[in-house]
């Protein structure tokens, strides 16, 4: 019942009159006025109240902020739960490293406070600086997977309804009275 809706507005609204000022398609005979009140009309139901369809689904940026403070709560409230174990993999695996290489690098950096003069101070201080940029690059890892969950919980809360608008679009409107030849081409890669 709601998709006809449409058409029946688009049918009344062109049969009516429309002012002279305003631009006709020839192949419809339907305004342009008439195509936008039809698309964003809203439905009447018997008892003469309009229905509002109150959208349920939070902002994208308090998605986002969701997520920042719990990380892969917008994948579950998006519905792509599968990628909350790959998120948590990432941060898991960033995390463990870090830890692994800050250790490490306390390690060799306590060998070197002792003997500094030492025969063995150049190693221990060359293997000093490498677990600490180890350890820095997997911070930054870290750091760049953990905004990526709350990015892509970000970008997924915005294009929620976007196969739904592309889908109910212009398209559901009907074509030209007289049907026309046409041709199509469709190239797969």
């Amino acid at each position: 019942m709601r998709r006809l809706v449409p058409f029946v507005l688009v049918a009344v609204l062109a049969s009516s009159n429309a002012s002279a000022a305003e631009p006709v398609f020839i192949d419809t005979g339907t305004t342009a006025d008439a195509i936008q009140e039809a698309l964003f009309a809203e439905v009447q139901h018997e008892d003469g109240q309009f229905a509002e369809e109150v959208d349920q689904r939070m902002e994208p940026w308090k998605v986002a902020m969701i997520s920042a403070i719990l990380p892969g709560y917008g994948q579950i409230y998006n519905g792509a739960i599968w990628k909350v174990p790959i998120l948590y993999g990432l941060l898991g695996y960033f995390g463990y490293r870090a830890f692994d290489n800050h250790d490490s690098y306390t390690e060799f950096r306590d060998k070197y406070a002792q003997d500094p003069e030492g025969p063995e101070a150049s190693f221990f201080q060359s293997e000093r600086d490498r677990f600490q940029e180890k350890r820095n690059q997997q911070l930054l890892f870290l750091a760049l997977a953990y905004l990526a969950g709350i990015v892509d919980a970000y970008v997924d809360a915005h294009l929620y309804d976007f196969d739904t608008i592309s889908e109910e679009g212009i398209s559901s409107l009907s074509g030209p009275l007289e049907p026309s030849p046409s041709v199509s081409i469709s190239v797969r890669f």
